[in-house]
């Protein structure tokens, strides 16, 4: 009774949000009811979570939430048992609430949370009912007054400009903190003449605080004068270095991880610097933290390719030992040694100072641990003047210091300004006026490296999107936002603080920033002081944020969010609490061509040149293993699509529904890896991908590798979102596949959300189901950009309490965070099939009958365009095969539905927002009744309206008792060009054509067992290619289409090929040609042909050439007989083995039809520095309406 009762419960709000004014306190109250799946005991404790958005002077209320009437049910034996694994203490008698107040682009809301679980009447049990009680307490008068004070002063932190705007300015820096020295010779390199007018702006290089606190914000905004002493006839001031100590007996140091220097600015002006006394000086710094603690410290090796933290690389193996000297701050005085030390693997060692063991350490490594580290801190009686600190390694290996530290009890001797030797600071370079301050309200923020090579690229997206979209877009070189917002110092805080004065400026949501694009690649070694990055130049990359965990492939992270994390007290726990106030993306660029590249495919997305119903399938990829947990995730989530968005054509590609293949290498999937990259080649709006991958392969039986990634030539490019492991670090120094498929210039994705790190499959599901329910919608009447959805899906892990661990930190976007996705946004109806009205009836779908479809486009009465349909048999119930029953593996098949039979796929016209089309359905469906469905997408002829839409108001099966004339199809085909002879000659990649027709319809979905279009060459099983996915149906016709195949590589000399093909009355029919490959032919020459010719209503055009997979800039024109040119089409970087084609619905480009006459093409063709140009060929058009 109580397993149905779960099944049967469901999230649903009986009481609305009442607020009850019960003097000076307000109560609202919502009751809830919990499934199963929300309150059961997983790998994970189970949490409840929820918002409430707060609204008006939330300030001026204490607000206390609570649980009333709460209803339970008793755990079942397998939830006790996981819950007994995961705790060893006995859940409270009521759940224990948290609850705290957040902000989310400034809009307030209190977050309430617990674990359903509780130990009630000696029995575990589950809450699975209740009400939300949440009281609101006004505060005093005092206490409100205080709060609205604080929130109006944010917009007054900032200076109105810098003091950089104006004047001479050189920047200097320090490497360690203490006091300095200006020189005349220092003061000249700048260009300033007057030593005694020289001035001291900055406040050094110590590690800003990451949480955003009103305090640091008014203190380091912009750059303040530093006050000098002069001593002695010199100039002297004191300086912050990259290193700091959070207060006198601290044992742990905290280093800047962007910086090896602290940076100063100099000028020079007419007023006079500011000054301190001998006296006054001194005690402005002494005794500092510094004075107190003596360091050892070499960064320059790092255990796992992640994190904040490095490691000195002088290994100490076992049995052998390393003696390190350090001065102390002041001889025969007490204090304490710390030591931390790091290894790769379990170690121990023997800590020894001045001869005398200190102590013993082990290094334990953890689960997903690449590395771990242990600190010794011991107190010492005595330092000597100088102290030796031995460290010898017991067993293990090999032991790796990271720092030892002498922390005093008492600070080392002032240092003497008259007689003491201080260092100069070093000269950096000037730099030109700037005044980011000044800077006003920006929609997008796009930051460049240093070096600005990229800058010429950053403006042409600027460009774009001022024109296109309408935004306001800001470029600014990191190097600037230093100097503004961290000294000079590099301090991915400083991005952040740029952003945050921009965002507390703003009067209202409009002037917020919404998106940053970080337009530059980056290191996890942001100072690039290890062997990987050595080489690199600091100033052609970006920063990145990394975690201080520097072992871990699960909790290490970079986190791009770090930037977007904008209101005050933000930046310390963005695993729980912290919310993302802007949407994120990176550009992973360190070359102008690699720009270019991520440019040219953005604005070309946007644009939307290659409109097309491939906008409208999403493909779903099931990896096996792992109990079939991926299949069962990612099917989940396709269904969930389908449930919210079902105007979208779903696919589902699940791994154990093919056979897999053994071989001395391993293991492999070969129909699966054909099948997606045919999905990839024929395009997709969406590619989405659960299971296991690495920086160079997806799945352990690698479907897809990097290189294919490298070489795909799409052009219709999908979102890629992958919810696996170590996709693309793009924080690395190897290529990984996210930043390949986005970077690769003739094909890959317009964009990759996929994860940096190791995750977890549990949360994967979540934020994997979050975002594309984002992406797909609308939010406030206006399309969710693929920046935005990821900022939305991150926050509702966290309101929702979904997942507030590190999982979430680990996916990034590599693409614009601007770019919305050319999904359909207006509404396709179907109205009639076979007369018979939808909303009212339910027409029969039956095998052999011929089908009339009638609908429009809802809210486009002029609608001129193109509509194509996929129309699909009944659901099915699939078992998989079970190919793993390892331990990996599982021990049932999985089992899911799908459509698996597609009854038709073609075109045709939109007139005046109407449309009708006409089909055959195949004999070689399911005879039993079942509801069908009908997918519709139409584009209007200029690209800028899409509309999609759905309709399962019919049944398909049983048989419509037609005539079978026993005559398959008609077929042509040829190789390369329609003026081939069969037997000829061809290049060793042709592209091959085949035009097939049959009056009563053509079957070429596969829907029965081997009723397939195929071909097969030398009549080889390996080389016989199933072709449905190839073919397309003439515009408005069912029985007649051309299937177009690029073959693979063939070797010299003779060869044979038959094509079989199939009607609708299962008759089949095949053609057959030999051929003669000879490898060479055509080099250095171009032809270019048309299917179709004459033609009515559409052409494809075929470019043939020998280039191999060379890029290629092809332009095909189209002219009249007087030479005016009506059309063109260009396509740069083209890699098309063999053949490249275009298909031309014969629409000019002030978008009328051509007419009835002789018409005139050619193609322009340039690769390997050289053109050449196709002779001028006839098309002839004839009745085109």
């Amino acid at each position: 009774m109580r397993k149905s009762r779960f099944h049967t419960l469901s999230i649903r709000f009986t009481l609305g949000l009442l607020l009850l004014l019960l003097g000076q306190q307000a109560v609202a109250q919502r009751f809830f009811n919990l499934t199963y799946d929300q309150v059961r005991v997983d790998s994970l404790m189970p949490h409840f979570g929820y918002s409430i958005p707060l609204q008006g002077h939330w300030q001026d209320s204490l607000y206390t939430v609570s649980i009333v009437y709460p209803d339970f049910v008793e755990m079942t034996p397998r939830d006790i048992a996981a819950y007994r694994r995961l705790s060893d203490e006995r859940p409270p008698s009521l759940p224990v609430v948290t609850q705290r107040i957040a902000l989310d682009r400034k809009r307030p809301a209190l977050h309430v949370g617990f674990c359903p679980l509780v130990f009630r009447e000696g029995k575990y049990r589950m809450l699975v009912s209740f009400m939300l009680k949440v009281e609101a307490k006004a505060l005093k008068r005092s206490q409100r007054k205080a709060a609205a004070t604080r929130a109006t002063a944010a917009s007054g932190r900032y200076a109105a400009h810098s003091v950089l705007s104006t004047g001479r300015w050189a920047k200097i820096r320090v490497s360690a903190s203490g006091v300095y020295e200006l020189t005349e010779a220092l003061a000249r390199r700048a260009g300033f003449s007057d030593l005694s007018r020289v001035k001291v702006y900055g406040y050094g290089g110590n590690l800003q605080n990451e949480t955003l606190l009103e305090a640091d914000l008014k203190a380091y905004d912009d750059l303040h004068e530093v006050p000098t002493c002069t001593v002695g006839g010199r100039r002297l001031f004191y300086a912050r270095g990259p290193v700091s100590w959070p207060s006198v007996t601290a044992t742990q140091r905290i280093r800047n991880p962007y910086s090896d220097y602290g940076y100063y600015f100099l000028t020079q002006d007419d007023a006079p610097p500011q000054t301190l006394d001998e006296t006054a000086f001194l005690a402005s710094f002494y005794p500092a933290a510094d004075d107190y603690h003596t360091l050892h410290e070499v960064d320059d090796f790092a255990w796992y390719q992640g994190g904040r933290n490095l490691f000195e690389d002088a290994p100490i193996a076992a049995g052998s030992s390393k003696t390190y000297t350090l001065a102390a701050p002041v001889a025969e005085a007490a204090g304490k040694v710390s030591i931390t030390l790091s290894a790769g693997s379990f170690s121990t060692a023997r800590v020894m100072m001045d001869g005398r063991v200190i102590g013993s350490m082990d290094i334990r490594l953890g689960s997903y641990d690449k590395g771990s580290s242990q600190t010794l801190v011991q107190s010492v009686t005595r330092f000597l003047p100088v102290n030796e600190i031995q460290v010898e390694v017991t067993g293990g290996g090999p032991v790796r210091v990271d720092y030892i530290a002498l922390t005093c009890n008492e600070p080392r001797p002032a240092p003497n300004l008259w007689t003491d030797a201080f260092p100069v600071p070093e000269y950096v370079y000037n730099i030109t006026p700037q005044d980011l301050h000044a800077h006003t309200a920006a929609d997008m923020v796009i930051i460049i490296p240093t070096s600005q090579k990229l800058l010429a690229q950053a403006q042409r997206l600027q460009t774009f999107h001022e024109q296109r979209d309408g935004l306001r877009v800001r470029i600014v070189p990191a190097d600037e936002i230093y100097n503004e917002f961290s000294s000079g110092t590099p301090d991915a805080n400083a991005y952040r603080r740029y952003l945050k004065m921009l965002y507390d400026r703003a009067e209202s949501s409009a002037d917020m920033p919404r998106y940053l694009l970080l337009f530059g690649d980056c290191a996890w070694d942001n100072r690039m002081r290890t062997a990987d990055w050595r080489a690199a130049s600091v100033d052609d990359y970006l920063l990145c944020y990394e975690s201080e965990n520097s072992f871990n492939e699960v909790e290490c992270y970079v986190d791009d969010g770090f930037f977007a994390l904008l209101d005050d007290g933000e930046g310390s726990n963005p695993q729980e609490i912290d919310q993302l106030d802007l949407a994120v993306g990176r550009f992973p660029v360190v070359s102008e061509s690699d720009a270019k590249t991520l440019v040219d495919k953005t604005i070309a997305y946007a644009t939307n040149r290659n409109a097309g119903a491939w906008q409208n399938t999403l493909v779903f990829m099931g990896d096996d293993g792992n109990n079939n947990l991926h299949m069962q995730d990612v099917n989940e989530v396709a269904e969930d699509v389908a449930a919210t968005h079902p105007g979208y054509l779903v696919k589902k590609v699940m791994w154990d529904t093919y056979k897999r293949e053994s071989s001395s290498t391993g293991y492999s999937y070969p129909e699966v890896t054909a099948v997606v990259k045919q999905y990839q080649q024929s395009g997709a709006l969406v590619m989405d991908y659960a299971g296991h991958g690495r920086t160079d392969q997806i799945s352990h039986e690698s479907v897809l590798r990097l290189n294919d990634f490298k070489s795909f030539s799409n052009k219709n490019l999908p979102l890629w979102v992958t919810a696996s492991c170590d996709i693309m670090p793009f924080d690395g120094s190897v290529p990984t596949i996210g930043e390949v498929a986005i970077l690769n210039p003739h094909g890959g994705a317009v964009a990759f959300f996929g994860t940096t790190r190791t995750v977890y499959a549990y949360y994967n599901k979540l934020i994997n189901r979050a975002y594309l329910r984002y992406v797909l919608s609308d939010v406030g009447g206006r399309p969710v950009s693929i920046g935005e959805a990821q900022r939305l899906a991150k926050n509702l892990m966290i309101t929702s309490g979904q997942d507030r661990t590190t999982n979430k930190l680990q996916y990034s976007l590599l693409g614009d965070p601007a770019l919305v996705l050319n999904r359909p946004t207006a509404r396709v109806v179907v109205d009639s099939i076979n007369g018979l009205d939808v909303a009212s009836h339910q027409p029969s779908l039956k095998a052999g009958s011929i089908v009339t479809v009638k609908g429009h486009v809802e809210g486009y009465p002029t609608f001129e365009g193109v509509v194509t349909a996929t129309v699909r048999d009944k659901k099915e119930d699939i078992t998989c095969r079970l190919n793993n029953t390892s331990k990996e593996g599982a021990e049932t098949p999985f089992q899911y539905t799908d459509r698996l039979n597609t009854l038709y796929h073609g075109a045709d016209s939109v007139r005046g927002g109407k449309f009708s089309f006409v089909f055959a359905v195949p004999r070689d469906i399911r005879y039993d009744s079942g509801t069908g469905l009908m997918n519709l997408y139409a584009v209007d002829n200029a690209h800028t309206v899409k509309a999609h839409g759905a309709c399962d108001r019919f049944t398909v099966g049983g048989a419509s008792m037609t005539h079978n004339d026993s005559i398959g199809p008609s077929i042509y085909c040829y190789l390369n060009s329609p003026a081939f002879v069969d037997g000829g000659n061809v290049n060793s990649q042709p592209l091959f054509v085949g035009k097939i027709s049959d009056k009563d319809g053509l079957n070429t979905t596969g829907s029965g067992v081997g009723h397939d279009l195929q071909l097969i060459v030398d009549g080889q099983m390996a080389t016989t290619y199933n072709l449905n996915d190839y073919f397309a149906y003439d515009f408005g016709s069912y029985t007649s289409g051309s299937v177009f195949f690029s073959l693979p590589e063939l070797s010299e000399g003779p060869h044979t090929l038959t094509f079989r093909a199939w009607d609708v009355q299962n008759n089949s029919s095949s053609a057959s040609l030999r051929f003669y490959v000879v490898r060479g032919m055509l080099t250095g020459e171009v032809d270019i042909n048309a299917t179709e010719n004459p033609t009515r209503t559409t052409t494809t055009f075929i470019v043939s050439h020998n280039m191999g997979a060379t890029p290629m800039d092809v332009e095909i024109e189209v002219f009249d007989s007087s030479g005016r040119q009506l059309w063109t089409s260009s396509e740069t970087g083209v890699s098309a083995l063999g053949s490249y084609t275009k298909s031309w619905d014969l629409t000019t480009a002030d978008g009328s039809r051509l007419q009835t006459g002789i018409y005139l093409y050619r193609v322009k063709f340039a690769a390997k520095g050289g053109t050449k140009t196709s002779k001028v060929r006839k098309l002839i058009v004839l009745n085109n309406k």
